[in-house]
């Protein structure tokens, strides 16, 4: 499945803190992936989706620093497989505070396959900058009824650089959910650089859920991280 969540918010790895991006796609793919890895991409006539994550990380931003606290939100809608959505994230690190405003189309083959067409803005207010703009395309596969992969590439054509990532998830329980990704990214006037994760997610119920992830790269030291996400449709099918 490609998870609604990821799609309407995969971030500017390129060019954003490189753990925040690899984490927000973690933190915000885990509600539908452990929750409904069986629920329709597309579906028909209007809908409109919400959800949100609290996060409490230690190392993410060096063991000095201890443990950090982050928030984020979205909202989206959609029509007929096209969607438009709103994210937004605040940190303990205040120049990383982010919106995203993202379009696209989105659908589910009656074998399971799925793919997501879009495109995805990012602001940082803190920092004073419309950064940048990645065009984007993901493609999810199930295989059975306990696994998935998936994969992601993304470009920004303004900066002349892209990341990729491929992921899988083992849909251990009705609950349980194991999932990992790894991913390289370009770096505007430097070398790529690589990150992965690994990590299990707990769905408490139909809307909530708990993720439990280890974040490490080559540019930054690893850390772990604990969250807990929410994701609802507030109308439509």
């Amino acid at each position: 499945m490609l998870v609604r969540f990821l799609t309407v918010t995969a971030l500017a790895a390129s060019l954003t803190t490189p753990s925040a991006a690899q984490e927000a796609r973690a933190v915000e793919g885990m509600i539908d992936t452990a929750i409904a890895p069986d629920q329709p991409i597309a579906t028909p006539g209007l809908a409109l989706n919400a959800g949100g994550a609290v996060e409490l990380s230690y190392g993410e931003y060096g063991e000095d620093e201890g443990s950090s606290l982050s928030g984020e939100v979205y909202v989206e809608g959609e029509l007929n497989g096209f969607y438009a959505g709103i994210w937004a994230s605040v940190t303990d690190q205040q120049d990383d505070n982010e919106v995203d405003l993202s379009l696209g189309y989105r659908n589910e083959l009656e074998s399971g396959f799925s793919y997501d067409l879009g495109y995805s803005r990012y602001y940082y207010p803190n920092d004073g900058q419309d950064c940048c703009g990645e065009v984007k395309i993901g493609l999810f596969s199930p295989f059975g009824d306990t696994f998935g992969a998936g994969i992601d590439f993304a470009y920004d054509p303004e900066n002349e650089v892209g990341n990729a990532y491929i992921y899988g998830e083992y849909y251990a329980t009705d609950v349980w959910t194991v999932s990992a990704s790894y991913g390289s990214y370009e770096v505007v006037d430097a070398d790529s650089e690589t990150e992965w994760d690994f990590g299990a997610t707990y769905a408490v119920n139909d809307e909530v859920g708990v993720d439990l992830r280890w974040y490490d790269g080559t540019e930054y030291d690893g850390y772990f991280a604990v969250a807990l996400a929410f994701d609802t449709t507030i109308f439509g099918p």
